[in-house]
């Protein structure tokens, strides 16, 4: 498993390193993002789609909005680097767009509010408050939001890779 970091950067990159990569891995793998990626059989907030596969990459990305929002693997790069090891790139730069422009947003609707409540009937000090509170949950939480989500993310790869390695793929969710 692969150490992620505190870093604002929505990306992160790892290995994972097992006594065999089977041959099949990529297919298995390319099997699960069309059959649904977290659970096999559910597509719903897991809706990826393959983007390139040669017999030693595989590349797929969320295919939609609930998709790139919910889980934030916005675009996985696998690669066979070895007999015995897998990389993995991921991006999840729309996750953090989105937040960024939720952020922004709900900034626009507290200044609107704030506009309209107040009209400069508010003391210096009180109004200072208000813009850093703004300030703090419009332009800075989504950054944090975007360091914090990094962990969660790799595991939740490093999960499904390994599941994939082990050959212990979850059973198709009841319809």
């Amino acid at each position: 498993m692969s150490a992620v970091g505190f870093s604002f950067r929505p990306s992160f990159a790892g290995t994972i390193t097992v006594d065999r990569v089977p041959d099949d891995f990529l297919e298995r793998i390319e099997q699960r993002v069309i059959a649904g990626l977290l659970v096999p059989g559910r597509r719903q907030r897991a809706n990826y789609r393959v983007v390139s596969r040669t017999t030693e990459s595989l590349e797929f990305e969320a295919a939609d909005f609930l998709t790139a929002y919910a889980i934030g693997l916005n675009r996985v790069t696998l690669r066979r680097t070895g007999r015995d090891t897998i990389s993995y790139e991921v991006s999840f730069a729309r996750w953090t767009g989105y937040a960024v422009t939720h952020g922004a947003l709900l900034g626009v609707v507290l200044a609107i509010v704030f506009a309209a409540s107040f009209q400069g009937r508010i003391q210096p000090l009180r109004a200072w408050w208000f813009w850093s509170i703004v300030a703090f949950w419009s332009l800075a939480w989504p950054w944090l939001l975007t360091a914090i989500h990094r962990p969660f993310a790799a595991r939740a790869l490093e999960a499904i890779l390994r599941e994939e390695l082990d050959g212990e793929t979850p059973r198709r969710a009841a319809s």
